[in-house]
């Protein structure tokens, strides 16, 4: 018999919401018992449909009062891809392109460095970074992203406007399955 991770999603979502250490004033969680997610796997279909490949990794965030899937796509050519779609509603909301720091677009358009933009990250919320990447958006955006072990034990991915320095969003991770490409 062939288990799958997804089998184990409600299970860990039902434990990381438990517990209290998601409370948070930069969402309102008190209301996560009446949600109406749509299935994993058909936000999955919606996200490998946008950008063809395989989903290396998913999460599941808060983003403001709205919970969002976020697929890691790696395409045939060995590309990254971060697929948002909206998990009340089933439709991709955000396509960035995972690229390296020394991706010519990227430093072509950044204008403050990775050492700037983490320090805007952790002082906006202090922890431990625990992962970082660089996007280009299909908007034009050039972003630095921090995933921040909090001092209280939870997640929060946090993106930096490359070019601006300004915080473009914080999020509550509330669960990761899947690995991040070396």
């Amino acid at each position: 018999m062939k288990t799958t991770l997804l089998k184990f999603v409600p299970a860990a979502l039902a434990l990381a919401l438990s517990s209290n250490i998601y409370a948070s004033d930069q969402a309102d969680l008190d209301d996560i018992k009446d949600w109406k997610l749509v299935a994993i796997e058909s936000c999955l279909d919606v996200a490998v449909d946008t950008v063809p490949g395989h989903a290396r990794k998913v999460e599941l965030k808060m983003e403001g009062d709205d919970a969002v899937y976020e697929f890691d796509i790696e395409t045939p050519d060995g590309t990254i891809y971060n697929v948002e779609c909206n998990a009340e509603e089933g439709f991709v909301t955000e396509i960035e392109r995972e690229v390296a720091a020394d991706d010519a677009t990227f430093k072509k358009y950044a204008k403050i460095t990775e050492a700037e933009a983490r320090a805007v990250a952790l002082d906006f919320n202090p922890g431990k970074v625990v992962s970082h990447e660089y996007e280009l958006g299909t908007d034009g955006s050039v972003t630095y992203e921090y995933d921040i072990q909090t001092n209280l034990g939870y997640e929060i991915k946090v993106d930096v406007n490359a070019i601006t320095g300004e915080i473009e969003e914080a999020n509550i991770e509330l669960y990761e399955i899947g690995m991040e490409k070396e």
